[in-house]
């Protein structure tokens, strides 16, 4: 059975005739895809490899970074942008903050320099060709470009990198986050993406601002909303209450109640910030009063209950109106 056509220009999903940068350009692409730092695929080394071949041997074996842009192309390809997420709390979107945060992308491997490939002590026989020192392309049975047809090389390719000159590199930066910033907004940080090619400029890394789960506070618009428990007492009687406000306790005087349903409070402009972190835009803190019976009552307790209840109960009609319009509908309707 006759070996495999290697068509280099197909590996590289590339035309014919394609000129260098235009190569290089593809095997960035492709490299990017298929690198075995981002690729889990069991089958991404392989495939890898004969990417890298496909380069090596569309640029008649020069190095991986030796490839010059063409003429039309001088300053090289920019690098591709990025796009993630900086997970920040409500209290750090409300105050502002310098958020660290850690770029991952492809850089130069340290192991081989970029040149993607290591000088072995003793020669091995040519993936390519596998030892023949002859290959069968699109075009017929041409001489391995890669051992120059001697059927063995001297150079491997690099097992940091797997070949491509790069290794997947970590680096932490400072991202500030100005004060009244929304969810959803997105950062924009030039030169944090993936590097450009043949001295391009790197891409940008665009980062999504997204709310942390907090266990209170929820942020509706600008508005921020919280639900907070209440003696149903002092619901009744009013009097000087602390609230939950999102960087700390907001006290207020609460006027008396005529009921113990649930009920809410609206305090305009102590929500979330405009943008800034300014007063005008804020803005209001809801909260959602829910109102709490007192448990655990002593005998003295129970008793001092019982004396308010039989006073009211005696001006039933003002101070259960309710109660003592329902008993009249009741009585009037007996025989």
């Amino acid at each position: 059975m006759s070996d495999p056509v290697f068509d280099p220009h197909a590996i590289l999903e590339i035309e014919a005739g394609a000129d260098a940068a235009t190569i290089r350009r593809a095997f960035r692409r492709l490299a990017m895809r298929w690198h075995p730092d981002r690729n889990a695929d069991p089958g991404a080394t392989e495939t890898f490899k004969r990417i890298r071949a496909a380069f090596e041997w569309l640029t008649s074996d020069a190095p991986a970074d030796d490839v010059e842009a063409s003429p039309s192309d001088p300053a090289g390809p920019s690098g591709m942008d990025r796009h993630e997420t900086l997970e920040v709390t409500l209290a750090e979107l409300i105050m502002g903050c310098d958020k660290p945060f850690v770029v991952r992308r492809l850089s130069e491997c340290e192991a081989c320099e970029g040149a993607g490939s290591v000088r072995m002590r003793h020669t091995r026989m040519c993936d390519i060709c596998h030892g023949s020192g002859k290959v069968r392309t699109p075009a017929g049975l041409e001489r391995c470009h890669l051992c120059a047809g001697r059927g063995f090389v001297q150079h491997a390719s690099c097992e940091h990198c797997g070949g491509s000159g790069e290794a997947l590199s970590e680096r932490t930066v400072t991202v500030h986050v100005e004060a009244g910033l929304l969810p959803g907004e997105v950062l924009r940080l030039k030169g944090l993406g993936e590097p450009g090619g043949e001295g391009g400029l790197p891409g940008t890394l665009f980062l999504t601002l997204a709310l942390a789960d907090d266990p209170l506070f929820s942020l509706e618009g600008r508005d921020i909303h919280v639900r907070q428990p209440i003696s149903a007492l002092r619901l009744l009687a009013g009097g000087r209450v602390s609230l939950a406000g999102p960087l700390g306790p907001v006290v207020m005087d609460l006027p008396p109640g005529d009921g113990l349903g649930p009920g809410t409070l609206r305090l305009s402009g102590q929500g979330f910030p405009g943008r800034g972190g300014t007063i005008d835009g804020a803005g209001d803190l809801v909260v959602h009063l829910e109102p709490l019976l007192p448990s655990a009552l002593s005998a003295s307790d129970r008793e001092a209950l019982q004396g308010l209840e039989a006073r009211l109960d005696g001006a039933r009609d003002r101070h259960y109106p309710g109660l003592d319009s329902w008993w009249r509908t009741y009585l009037a309707s007996r025989p």
